[in-house]
């Protein structure tokens, strides 16, 4: 069973590894199914930015959106009586795309710092992780100095790369999507990739050539939903949508559908 899982997960990655990166005429968003989240509603229709290549955040199966972000935003949007327009696109194009107002709102698994509040809005936090390093199980790698000269594969504007890119010892390759640099890893293309934890979690359960790098102690990391920036009537309206999730029983459940270890 196990080698099942890991036949598919390899299935996934080079799927990942061919994604292109979005398109202002959206013609590949409209290449994807999209399960209605509101179809009573019509005149109060939002477009979300959703990054769909972080398991299990955010996640392809079947040209279907699936994952934990997913879920979470089409229920908000179920309780506000609103209808989302999804558009995929590359994790570095959301904020400048929130900037120009060409949509309304993003979740993408995205860390709520300082710097980005500057150019955007976050609404509460809804979920809390930290950063981790995949390596090869054969690396001789052994601590987080040991990196110096080395070269780590990030996700292009994430947090990953803000921090790795700090660091001018280490030589910094950008990526579209975490399948992309997991297979540079394997083929020693990479010495590490740096991910969030439960990105690097996911795939450690199938495949037993990978593992982390010790010692790391990166602080946590609260995720938020992002708008516009001054759109404070939809943040209201999510951040009240939020607040009953997280207390009626709905944030549980997504926590036990995508975050148990017998899920996948």
């Amino acid at each position: 069973m196990k080698l099942l899982h890991l036949i598919t997960i390899l299935i996934i990655l080079l799927f990942a590894a061919c994604e292109s990166s979005y398109n202002d005429d959206s013609e590949k968003s409209n290449e994807i199914k999209y399960p209605e989240t509101n179809t009573a509603v019509t005149n109060n229709q939002i477009k979300v930015g959703i990054y769909v290549y972080d398991y299990p955040f955010s996640y392809l199966s079947n040209n279907t959106i699936n994952g934990f972000d997913y879920d979470l935003i089409s229920e908000v949007a179920r309780l506000s009586e609103l209808t989302i327009k999804f558009m995929p696109m590359q994790f570095e194009n959301l904020i400048p795309l929130l900037q120009e107002n060409k949509i309304d709102a993003a979740i993408a698994g995205m860390t709520i710092t300082e710097d980005r509040k500057k150019l955007i809005d976050f609404s509460d936090k809804y979920y809390t992780s930290t950063q981790a390093i995949l390596i090869k199980k054969s690396s001789n790698l052994k601590t987080f100095n040991d990196l110096k000269g080395k070269t780590l594969g990030v996700i292009r504007g994430t947090i990953s790369d803000t921090i790795i890119s700090t660091n001018k010892d280490i030589i910094v390759k950008r990526f579209d999507n975490c399948g992309s640099a997991l297979l540079s890893l394997k083929v020693d293309k990479l010495d590490a990739t740096m991910f969030d934890k439960v990105t690097c979690d996911y795939y450690l359960r199938y495949d037993d050539n990978i593992r982390l790098l010790d010692g790391l102690d990166y602080p946590q990391e609260d995720y938020g939903i992002a708008v516009s920036k001054g759109n404070y009537a939809l943040l209201n309206t999510i951040n009240e949508s939020l607040n009953q999730i997280m207390t009626n029983g709905f944030y549980d459940g997504l926590l036990s559908k995508y975050f148990d270890t017998n899920l996948f």
